[in-house]
């Protein structure tokens, strides 16, 4: 499992995620699956392409046949690094285009990718989306909201926090309330009452990744503390896009050390 932050601002994106990967195994009830294992150092945060104001975050499975997505992204930096890139919107399909060279039948991964077109002052994010092997359009995310909190992977212990409600009540609502006209009017009214206003577009960019941080770590905690397997948790990477500095990471960790390995780390970054 995975928890996957993006904070959009006037000033820049923040991006975030975990460090989790759980092997699964067989089927308990409605789908879901036990939990063989959980590894506490998978990469889900990326520079896209090496020098550009673009990065890229993902969740769902780790791997596709037998490259982990890590690699995946890291071939594409690779067949990429030539090609110039006016907008956002243009690597998107161009990796798009490469995803679909890959795709297993039974494959469901999501990834956000974001940053910053050529002459334009405001981010962009896309949602690239391949469920059980069929990949979807890339679709922009928030355009028009200078202000945006989006979380992907396990998003019930944000979802409360932040809506104040989980996808769990519209399964309890449908339970007890015949009338789906009912249910609509609840739901929009637990949104408008019950959400959780945190930021303003013009905060400043180090409180931006504070609260990012600080979202990340009340995921990874309630995974730690709710009874059963740990599915969100490791170092959590975290990574900002500006207009003018570009992609810089903020925290970040290595398998390898960085001071054994300076020339590994410059051409990395």
């Amino acid at each position: 499992m995975t928890i996957a932050i993006a904070l959009k601002i006037n000033d820049g994106i923040v991006l975030a995620t975990d460090s989790a990967s759980t092997i699964v195994g067989e089927e308990i009830e409605d789908g879901v699956r036990s939990v063989r294992h959980t590894y506490f150092t998978a990469d889900k945060l990326f520079n896209l392409k090496k020098g550009s104001r673009i990065g890229a975050m993902t969740w769902g499975h780790g791997s596709i046949n037998n490259d982990s997505i890590s690699t995946l992204v890291k071939d594409f930096r690779k067949e990429s690094e030539k090609k110039e890139y006016d907008s956002v919107e243009a690597i998107v399909n161009d990796f798009k285009s490469f995803l679909e060279n890959k795709i297993a039948p039974k494959t469901s991964v999501g990834f956000l990718i974001a940053g910053y077109s050529k002459g334009k002052g405001h981010p962009e994010m896309f949602l690239i989306n391949i469920d059980n092997g069929n990949i979807e359009e890339p679709k922009e995310l928030n355009a028009d909201d200078p202000l945006s909190i989006s979380w992907f992977g396990e998003t019930t212990f944000l979802s409360r926090l932040l809506l104040g409600l989980d996808k769990r009540l519209i399964e309890i609502l449908e339970d007890n309330v015949v009338d789906k006209e009912t249910i609509d009017n609840i739901l929009k009214d637990c949104k408008e009452k019950l959400q959780l206003p945190l930021g303003v577009p013009a905060m400043p960019i180090q409180d931006a990744i504070d609260l990012v941080k600080f979202l990340a770590d009340i995921s990874v905690n309630s995974s730690r503390f709710v009874p059963g397997a740990q599915v969100i948790g490791g170092p959590i990477d975290i990574a900002v896009i500006t207009k003018h500095e570009g992609f810089k990471w903020i925290q970040r960790k290595h398998y390898y050390d960085k001071d054994l390995n300076l020339t590994t780390i410059m051409e990395d970054e």
